[in-house]
């Protein structure tokens, strides 16, 4: 009979020992419907660096629209936090053109900002 409780004695043991043993990440993560996006409309042939401009000085690189292309970048909420407005810079990645800074944008959440950058 000892060898009929083994198993699942052994099979609970494992399943304990997988589990993470981490408290859970109780923080309130944002519904995809609240997630402040940026789309930025690449008109130039050359690939950018997209960052964000802080009115505290802060710059922030967002990550890279090709040239020729139209990309979509989520907005971390460390970054939209307490901005009234934000600007973009748009930055060539080979440094063979100019750098281009965005007019200001106001920020809400959930909101999408749609900026162009023009062609080069």
């Amino acid at each position: 009979m000892p060898a009929l409780f083994r198993f699942p004695a052994i099979l609970l043991v494992l399943t304990l020992a997988c589990s993470s043993g981490g408290t859970p990440d109780t923080s309130p993560s944002p519904e995809p419907g609240d997630q402040t996006r940026v789309r930025i409309d690449n008109r130039a042939s050359l690939d950018m660096d997209i960052y964000v401009l802080r009115s505290d000085g802060q710059s922030i690189r967002l990550g890279l629209a090709p040239g020729g292309e139209t990309t979509v970048f989520a907005l971390p909420a460390a970054v939209t936090a307490g901005a009234a407005s934000i600007r973009f810079e748009a930055r060539p990645v080979r440094r063979s053109g100019q750098s281009v800074v965005s007019e200001p944008f106001g920020v809400q959440e959930g909101e999408e900002i749609t900026w162009s950058v023009p062609p080069q």
